[in-house]
């Protein structure tokens, strides 16, 4: 390479430059100027090397520079990445998949804290517990109790989730509910 040739070039002339005894002639002293050269067919060759190198070079810092405005731009705020990912599908609608977006798109979002994606996951998770706990009263009953614990215990006793002891209006006993029910049974039947 040439740049490789300039440096062992200078490295050669610091080595040469000073005045050296030769071995088995005291007498002797030499100092020298050393030039080094590439031959044509090498230095072309080095050049294309150097030249090949550049463009790739440039390459990766085009493309890097590029996916960092498209990061910043598109992926900076929760409702522009909605209208990309809306954009990218107007011309085959049947294929946009906004769970795929939640799941895949939505958490690459910087600002990914804002109330609505916020809300989203909160409500995703909810839904994933709810239908986890099935029709079973009981499960729902265990559920209610457990989720009005922590709440209690962080402080959060007055979270707007139905989960006081007082029953709802659809469960008092004018509304036909059996007087042996369970309390917390009755409780999951609101929050439903």
């Amino acid at each position: 390479m040439p740049e490789e040739l300039s440096t062992a070039q200078e490295r050669l002339t610091l080595a040469a430059a000073h005045w050296h005894a030769a071995e088995d002639t005291p007498d002797l002293w030499l100092k020298a100027r050393i030039t080094l050269m590439l031959t044509e067919q090498d230095a072309q060759r080095a050049q294309r090397y150097q030249d090949a190198l550049r463009q790739v070079t440039l390459q990766i810092a085009r493309d890097h520079e590029r996916r960092e405005r498209f990061r910043q731009t598109v992926f900076g705020k929760p409702d522009v990445t909605r209208i990309w990912w809306l954009d990218r599908h107007l011309d085959d609608l049947d294929s946009l998949d906004w769970d795929i977006f939640k799941e895949k798109i939505l958490p690459l979002v910087g600002a990914a804290a804002d109330i609505q994606s916020q809300a989203e996951r909160i409500a995703q998770t909810l839904l994933y517990l709810w239908q986890k706990l099935g029709n079973d009263p009981g499960q729902h009953a265990r559920f209610t109790t457990t989720a009005r614990i922590i709440l209690e215990q962080m402080g959060w006793g007055d979270a707007p989730w139905p989960l006081s002891e007082e029953p709802a209006a659809a469960d008092t006993p004018e509304s036909g509910r059996d007087e042996g029910e369970p309390d917390r049974v009755a409780e999951t039947g609101a929050g439903r």
